[in-house]
């Protein structure tokens, strides 16, 4: 297995992915949609979150975390509706999901709210940390 950096998505000073694992009774061994070397993935991962490409997945939810291995949903991950009003975005209806058999909604996790300067700033951040 190759040694993949990935960045955490922290809410609330805790790791998102532990949040969906213990709520969804998955195990652990995931890598975020920021890596470490990935560029053209992690602007296309970006692009996404901020809604300027199209989800990527049929269920309309963007990936968060993928297998560390390949990224590739078939191997099964964890994703999210992102939607948008002026000045917010919201994460809601986490999943996992794996792209042949229907999402499984993450109960009680989200929505979360974020105010749109910060997030943009946090995703912008997050690609130019993960460059090469």
């Amino acid at each position: 297995m190759a040694e993949r950096c990935s960045i955490d998505f922290l809410i609330n000073q805790r790791s998102l992915l532990d949040t969906l694992v213990t709520a969804g009774g998955d195990h652990a061994d995931y890598m975020s949609c920021f890596v470490k070397g990935f560029c053209e993935a992690n602007s296309r991962s970006g692009a996404r979150l901020l809604l300027r490409e199209p989800a990527g997945t049929e269920s309309g939810r963007v990936l968060l975390y993928a297998c560390p291995e390949c990224g590739d949903i078939s191997c099964g991950g964890y994703s999210v509706h992102v939607s948008q009003t002026d000045n917010r975005f919201t994460w809601h209806a986490f999943a996992y999901e794996n792209g042949y058999e229907e999402p499984v909604i993450i109960d009680g996790v989200g929505p979360y709210t974020f105010e749109k300067q910060a997030y943009e700033a946090t995703l912008n951040k997050a690609e130019w940390l993960m460059k090469e």
